[in-house]
């Protein structure tokens, strides 16, 4: 089984489930539909203030505004929750936004444990390198 940053310091769902897809696992027809990224890109996009990516555990998610859920982060730049739906925009996509400072980020959470790859804004580039420098790992 594929574990998020095994092969790169932060994966999106673009790389997961493109390491997943080569294992012999099922799922519901219905969870592999929505996996199906040209579907989500057929449907209208909401005019909603754009949702913001994080990274936890080396894995680049969204979080769901409406219900709490979280999904992981595609590089179409599309987010639709496979809980809600996003029932609250009536089932429009909604756009997301990536730091710009991403690959400066993944360089740095490269170089940390799995478990302590995460992310959020505010947290700047120095504040990563800072916290590295604080728990002995080089920058």
């Amino acid at each position: 089984m594929y574990i998020p940053g095994v092969n790169r310091p932060v994966d999106t769902g673009d790389t997961y489930f493109d390491e997943v897809g080569k294992e012999n696992i099922s799922g519901s027809p219905s969870a592999r539909h929505k996996l199906i990224r040209a579907t989500l890109g057929k449907l209208p996009v909401a005019g909603v203030q754009d949702l913001e990516a994080r990274a936890e555990h080396a894995r680049w998610i969204v979080d769901c505004p409406n219900c709490g859920s979280a999904e992981f982060y595609f590089e179409d730049k599309l987010f639709l929750c496979s809980l809600c739906g996003n029932s609250d925009v009536e089932g429009k996509a909604r756009k997301v936004k990536m730091p710009k400072t991403r690959n400066d980020i993944e360089v740095i959470l490269g170089k940390r444990k799995i478990k302590n790859r995460h992310w959020r804004k505010p947290e700047t580039v120095e504040d990563l390198e800072k916290e590295s420098i604080s728990h002995e790992i080089s920058p």
